[in-house]
């Protein structure tokens, strides 16, 4: 037997049931798990000793969706960004506890997560917004089973619904050069050429500062994405992943357009006085503070398409736009993965390795070319 000091609880392997145990006194009373193996025992120990110092034990059998909410986000809050709290706060607000806060975990049937999914459905909301909170859901039950306050997860048993193949619109390099030519602001001629030309996602360019551009060498370090957890705050976070933390460089016409829109600044700087707040972003609005990724495609990009009669596109299908033709001259596709921020190069086939309008043409010419020269 493992001994601790009292009150610890102990781990111990036992013959009879051929099995590991983690055991603890609870108001006086044995508790005990079992675990195949003695580091799994080990870890039954130490959540053991979670659920009694949140005093959770006592209350198995009585804890609903509601009171075991409020625990689940307190115990995932320390390894949770901001942004990703918020999201998980509000699905939990908002879509479940309405619905099912009032069922005892011990008493929920996989009848109450698809009421979960039929009221979203009813208001109309796409199939990743219930898939989230079906997320949500069901990490809540797992962790409950972890604590043995449930015997089943019965968010596994029922399906959300399928996300729908998502589709993207590509513009063509008329299309591209007619809505450049209509942006006449100098921030928002730069940010849409930034997009169309170097594929950054519109949370690395909004969270884009002037410390993070060199232009001796004409490069961007992107370290951050930005996102608004709400109540005009804004929050600068490390990409999800390693990879999408890099370096990418620039044109030297888009080094100008900064230059340009660097002294702009300075002069809304000036406008603005002590109302300006020194945050240091690129994009901003007239008080230095940043451009939000709700607001600013309807202020910039939606009247831009419209000036320059080219179809509706989603800013994402600037970024979209950029790696394709990148791919259709030829860029090597490994690049392409590096520069996008993708962790993998399967990513970056599956995403952007697709034909363009008229690559029917261009491969029979080119064919044709290699044949007549050939004879």
């Amino acid at each position: 037997m493992s001994k601790r000091a009292n009150g610890d609880g102990s781990v111990f392997f036992r013959k009879k049931r051929q099995s590991w145990c983690a055991q603890l006194s609870i108001n006086g009373k044995p508790v005990v798990r079992y675990a195949k193996t003695k580091v799994e025992a080990s870890k039954k120990l130490q959540d053991l000793r979670n659920e009694r110092d949140f005093g959770m034990l006592a209350m198995v059998g009585k804890t609903t969706v509601a009171e075991w909410s409020v625990e689940w986000l307190n115990r995932k809050k320390p390894d949770l960004k901001a942004t990703t709290l918020v999201r998980y706060e509000h699905d939990i607000r908002v879509n479940i506890i309405p619905l099912i806060g009032q069922i005892k975990l011990v008493d929920l049937h996989r009848s109450d997560v698809a009421k979960i999914h039929t009221n979203l459905l009813g208001k109309g909301k796409k199939a990743n917004t219930i898939r989230h909170a079906h997320r949500v859901f069901s990490g809540m039950l797992r962790d409950a089973m972890r604590s043995d306050m449930i015997r089943r997860n019965v968010a596994s048993l029922v399906q959300p619904p399928k996300i729908p193949t998502r589709s993207f619109n590509i513009l063509d390099q008329d299309e591209s050069r007619r809505l450049i030519n209509v942006l006449f602001n100098i921030q928002d001629r730069t940010l849409i050429e930034l997009a169309l030309s170097t594929g950054m996602r519109s949370g690395e360019i909004l969270a884009l500062r002037w410390q993070d551009i060199d232009f001796s060498q004409n490069c961007i370090s992107i370290d951050n994405t930005i996102s608004f957890p709400g109540g005009g705050s804004h929050v600068l976070t490390s990409p999800k992943t390693k990879s999408g933390r890099r370096n990418i460089t620039f044109q030297k016409t888009i080094a100008k357009e900064m230059n340009e829109l660097r002294q702009y600044q300075d002069h809304r700087r000036e406008m603005a006085g002590e109302k300006w707040h020194e945050y240091g972003f690129v994009f901003c609005n007239d008080f230095g503070r940043p451009l939000t990724q709700g607001g600013m495609p309807r202020q910039v990009l939606y009247p831009a398409l419209k000036r320059a009669g080219v179809k509706r596109i989603r800013f994402h299908d600037l970024r979209h736009t950029c790696f394709s033709h990148m791919v259709a001259r030829g860029v090597a596709i490994t690049d392409i993965s590096v520069t996008a921020g993708h962790a993998n190069v399967s990513t970056t086939m599956s995403l952007y390795a697709h034909p363009l309008p008229g690559a029917s043409n261009r491969a029979t010419s080119a064919m044709e070319a290699l044949i007549s020269s050939t004879v």
